[in-house]
């Protein structure tokens, strides 16, 4: 073959394959499997055009199904399922009917349950298409199967298909004869909004449509007249009014006695619906009533779906919010959990209590309620679990020889002043009068308190905390080291052994702070039971070694130990200290005050492996002021992330978690990023389930204080996992968190003098856990810009290198300002992992991004030197070459992200609810989904009141680097014909000193490096919506943006930008660009378009050549 029949043999063997869908869901339906089989539903998911088959007891996707060809899927109704027993299986065949606009396909769902395997996956899910209805007249509203009239109820045959249209008639499909039987119209003609069909007939058979005149009309067909059910007749029933909005959504009441309307008016009604009756005269009549028996108001924004049922009614709206009442109209529950655009659908199911929701999001969560929910209020309720309502144990305990009267508190008084959980039945008390108590909690009715230690009558104990370890004591597996401060300055060390029955090995005092001025006692586990902080209220921290012998397993005597003061760490912010951690390889020490500021002190360690104490006063190699703002900084965790790099992370009194980096030196403190729980105002600590990975971005837990509640977030799944009410952080509380908190926490605080336990600890054998989030999370709005990151994993291993080349890896940008990192499995057509990496400055709108990695290299020749302090060494390699993302959008922000390569050990596993694949395991392309992230480089924005239009004059002048440059290289810029030309068109351009509407609408960019390895420049093309189109600089790793050129004004805003970066042939002199010289000469070219239709093409190689610190235009 020659090469042209080759390459057109090539290009016919392409093509173009639909793929998996990612985005709304837009149907919910369950399918109910008897109960001798499962005990909970199946679930089918209408997204896009395919339809998911998840099984909701294991929060496994067994399959999916394309169903349609460009037709989204508006609705699914399922059949009755019918069991077959085939040797050691069971086979299991429903119909399934799927709809979109105007199309009706018939489908038949079959799939094999091995016997005995109920809590196993269910496998070989198949979806077979039976008939294709023809395409209708106008949309399908709804669809349900009936059965021929006089038919006996037990026979579960259902021969017709009811087919609900826009224009308010009703098809009846026979499904054995694959024909349409009859259309019947109502009476009242008009174009629908929604209609929802009831009955097991057609003699019981209704319809309610949702018209456009916010009214709902009920009707049914009349076939009383007729010998044949192929002649039948619309029979009006009731006009229900009272809307003042759009009617979205309908729903029955399982006996057909009543109807729920949701609508635009934010409200929800339900309706009595009477049976037609025969008066005197044997008329039919009917008795009804037109107005709402009861009106639901509570949503902020307009109801989408609604479900009503015995015992309960369930709404969710556009404010992201389900709700549910009881049928006497009170709210008894209220979940926050989707974002964006709000919950599309709803829908419960009674005989498992499982609530499920889904949304603009692409999320179906799974939440299960507790069973005598429907006969409580919502004051009952404060505390909402998703599961094992049943294992929840709340009790209240009552300190011995506390007084029960409700007397005024003095500072005499005793009452409770500490809580500190070491497990979850173990607790230790401390309280005003210096008692300290350990209180054994085996269950509700057996609770048993050991009185450990009582300081003094004076000296009451104003802060308490505690170590837990391992010890080699076969006997004693576990002891908890408690440290307490009292009011005279004194701390008491006491280590308590024994599970069952504890017992004090030793407890001594010395005296570490003058009266009133000890504030905090910190363990650090890094360091042991050997070392100990103490804090004071001018933000000095001081470091006491405990002298004497540690062993365990026998009592020991207090006078063969001394705390001897080691160092003395003082903060250069003067404002007290709440938390510590260090990292002894590093021997760094890291400290949060109350004002929330960070600061490191060197740890050396010879200070703490010397046998010779003498006092060392230390300041601060480091620090970072108002991290968290002013608020308090709770917790910090400090880890080693890579080769002479150091991670921390902090969390604070705003809600937010930080991330910071530093190099070895510490020469600087990098913040890479911060991630707001919207949910807590307070964020105590982050945690991680057992299989997590340790960033905290992966799988982790959140738990803090919103108000007056504790709550427990899981930050990846974006639910909540546990809410009490219990007053606030201020009072003493405390928390313990077991390897899948969702089934393992326990929480205290005291009120009304006794301490209120709440616990749910499920044993790790007896896990039983309902998936809370079955379809991946994602953007809640519009997404305006995706692109492919490429080249992103560097491995030597082909294993490795191939299953990463079986998944793609997409960014995307969204209206809500978050950008995602999302990976998609061609093989299976499946995304199974997705990652909320960051969020553009105020929310504001991504419209564009872009993502570069390809170095092109320049020579040295001269370098200029920038302040060290804006240096991110932590964040480049000079070997490395950087892959970033660069993303705009609205308010004329443009940030870039970096790509972070994270190695997993192979014994680490991803997150629980990260992965959501079938039955595949893609184990290498998970491990490199979890080790790669992107982290927040840099952010540029412009000044209040700017705006792109410059004028000419200034423009053409040369510009200074900026002040942190210390080598200046000027030169004039000579006038040139587009100089010239660009004088002329900004006269007519207008002059906005409100800038602040205008946003960037494209972005291309590509990366340039020194060959001295130190430097390298991000150079970013952006068009605004000002029309106007700006190169831009980026000087890595200094983090410093320059206005490179300004090109030509536009008469229209260019919407799409690429470049092209093409070599020269030909020797070069050098040219010198930003103290480098052309390695090798390449002119790169910007292709815009605009919204006329033109494409104009800049040679960017002038301002290229000339960008050595100065503004140029072309």
């Amino acid at each position: 073959m020659t090469e042209e029949e080759l390459s057109q043999s090539d290009v016919c063997s392409w093509s173009l394959e639909s793929g998996g869908y990612l985005g709304e869901i837009s149907a919910l339906c369950l399918l109910h499997v008897p109960p001798h089989l499962s005990s909970f539903p199946l679930l089918l998911v209408g997204t896009g055009s395919e339809i998911l088959l998840y099984d909701v007891e294991l929060g496994l996707l067994l399959n999916s199904f394309h169903v349609f060809e460009g037709i989204r899927v508006h609705g699914i109704s399922c059949g009755t399922l019918d069991v077959t027993h085939n040797g050691l299986s069971s086979t299991l065949t429903s119909a399934v009917v799927v709809f979109g606009e105007k199309r009706v396909k018939l489908f038949s769902l079959s799939f094999q349950l091995p016997l005995g395997s109920k809590n196993q996956s269910k496998g070989c899910a198949e979806l077979l298409l039976n008939h294709i209805l023809p395409r209708f007249s106008h949309w399908v509203m709804d669809v349900l199967f009936i059965k021929e009239d006089h038919m006996p109820s037990e026979l579960e045959v259902y021969n017709y298909l009811a087919v609900g249209l826009g224009d308010n008639s009703v098809c009846l499909w026979d499904i054995s004869k694959s024909t349409m039987v009859i259309k019947v119209r109502c009476s009242e003609k008009t174009l629908l909004y929604s209609m929802r069909l009831w009955g097991t007939s057609i003699d019981s058979f209704k319809v309610a449509s949702g018209t456009i005149y916010n009214e709902v009309i009920v009707w049914k067909l009349d076939s009383e007249r007729h010998n044949s059910s192929h002649t039948l007749e619309a029979m009006y029933l009731n006009r229900l009014s009272g809307h003042e909005g759009s009617i979205f959504r309908l729903a029955w009441f399982p006996d057909g006695s009543k109807l729920m309307s949701v609508s635009d008016d934010r409200s929800a009604r339900i309706w009595k619906i009477e049976a037609v009756k025969k008066d005197s005269n044997n008329s039919e009549i009917v008795d009804g009533s037109d107005t709402a028996e009861l009106t639901l108001f509570g949503h902020t924004a307009r109801v989408w779906d609604c479900y009503i049922s015995d015992s309960l009614i369930v709404t969710a709206g556009e404010d992201c919010t389900c709700r549910v009442w009881g049928m006497d109209g009170k709210q008894l529950l209220l979940q926050k959990e989707h974002t964006g655009r709000g919950i599309w659908r709803c829908t419960y199911d009674p005989s498992s209590s499982l609530l499920i929701t889904a949304g603009f999001d692409s999320s179906v969560k799974v939440n299960r309620l507790h069973a005598s929910l429907s006969g409580i209020t919502i004051e009952q309720n404060r505390v909402l679990m998703e599961g094992f309502k049943e294992r929840m144990e709340f009790f209240t305990l009552s300190v011995p020889n506390l007084s029960e009267r409700a007397e005024p508190l003095t500072s005499k008084s005793e009452y409770i002043r500490c809580l500190r959980f070491t497990r979850e039945d173990s607790l230790y008390v401390a309280t005003n009068n210096g008692y300290l108590h350990h209180v054994k909690l085996s269950d509700v009715a057996t609770v048993k308190w050991t009185e450990l230690f009582h300081i003094s009558e004076d000296a009451p104990i104003v802060c308490m905390d505690l170590l837990s370890r391992k010890t080699s004591s076969p006997s004693k597996s576990l002891e908890d080291w408690i440290a307490v401060g009292d009011g005279k300055g004194n701390v008491t060390v006491v280590r308590v052994a024994g599970i069952c029955t504890p017992t004090v090995e030793l407890a001594f005092t010395w005296l570490a702070e003058t009266e009133r001025q000890l504030l905090g006692t910190y363990w650090c586990k890094t360091l042991g039971p050997s070392y100990i902080f103490t804090a004071d209220p001018k933000g000095t921290l001081k470091l006491w070694k405990i002298h004497g012998p540690i062993q365990s397993g026998f009592e020991q005597s207090s006078e063969s130990f001394e705390a001897l003061l080691t160092a003395e760490f003082t903060s250069c912010f003067g404002t007290r200290i709440l938390c510590l951690d260090a990292l002894l390889d590093e021997q760094v020490l890291v400290c949060g005050d109350q004002r929330g500021n960070l600061v490191t002190f060197s740890l050396p360690k010879g200070l703490l492996t010397t046998l010779i104490v003498s006092e060392t006063k230390s300041s601060p190699i480091n620090s970072f002021k108002g991290a968290h703002g002013i608020s308090s900084v709770t917790s910090i965790s400090v880890s080693k992330t890579n080769f002479n790099q150091v991670g921390i992370e902090s969390t604070g009194g705003d809600g937010c978690i930080c991330c910071f980096r530093c190099h070895g030196d510490w020469g600087s403190l990098e913040f890479t990023g911060m991630k707001q729980v919207k949910e807590l105002s307070l964020v105590q600590s982050v945690s991680s389930d057992a299989n997590s990975d340790d960033d905290l971005a992966c799988g982790s837990y959140a738990v803090g204080f919103a108000s007056a509640d504790f709550i427990i977030w899981n930050i990846q799944n974006e639910t909540k996992v546990v809410q009490v009410s219990c007053g606030g952080w201020r009072r003493p509380h405390s928390y313990y968190l077991g390897d899948v908190p969702e089934s393992q926490h326990c929480f205290a605080y005291v009120k009304d003098h006794g301490i209120n336990i709440h616990r749910l600890w499920v044993p790790a054998g007896e896990k039983k856990l309902i998936s809370h989030v079955l379809h991946m999370q994602h953007h809640g709005r519009e997404i305006h810009s995706l692109c492919f990151v490429s080249d992103v994993l560097q491995s030597n291993s082909n294993e490795n290198r191939q299953s990463v080349d079986r998944c793609s890896f997409i960014a995307t940008g969204c209206e809500d300002g978050t950008v995602r990192l999302t990976w998609y499995a061609p093989d299976a057509q499946n995304w199974f992992a997705s990652k909320l990496f960051g969020e553009h400055v105020g929310g504001s709108a991504v419209r564009s991004i872009c993502f570069v990695s390809k170095m092109y290299k320049t020579a040295v020749d001269k370098i200029y030197k920038f302040d060290s302090k804006y240096e991110c060494k932590s964040a480049l390699d000079e070997t490395e070459i950087p892959s970033l993302l660069i993303s705009v959008g609205a308010k004329r922000v443009l940030t870039s992200w970096l790509l972070q390569k994270r190695k997993l050990s192979n014994s680490r596993q991803l997150a629980r609810g990260d992965i959501r694949e079938s039955k595949s395991n893609f184990d290498h392309s998970q491990r490199a989904s979890a080790s790669m992230s992107f982290q927040w480089l840099s952010t540029d924005m412009p000044s209040k009141f700017s705006s792109t239009h410059k004028t000419m004059e200034n423009t053409e002048k040369p510009t200074g680097q900026g002040k942190n440059a210390t080598n200046v290289m000027a030169g004039p810029a000579s006038k040139t014909h587009v100089a010239e030309t660009i004088k002329l068109e900004s006269k007519s351009l207008p002059v906005d000193k409100n800038g602040d509407d205008w946003r960037y609408l494209a972005v291309t960019a590509f990366l340039v490096r020194g060959a001295d390895c130190r430097s390298i420049v991000c150079f970013i093309v952006v068009s605004c919506s000002d029309a106007t189109l700006t190169l831009r600089a980026l000087i890595l790793p200094y983090r410093l943006w320059f206005d490179v050129a300004f090109l030509v004004p536009h008469r229209s805003p260019v919407l799409s930008l690429q470049n092209v970066i093409l070599p020269i042939a030909g020797p070069s002199q050098g040219e010198s660009f930003f103290g480098f010289d052309l390695l090798v000469r390449r002119a790169f070219f910007v292709f815009p378009f605009f919204l006329e239709v033109r494409i104009r093409i800049y040679d960017g190689n002038k301002a290229y050549r000339s960008a050595k610190g100065m503004r140029y235009s072309l």
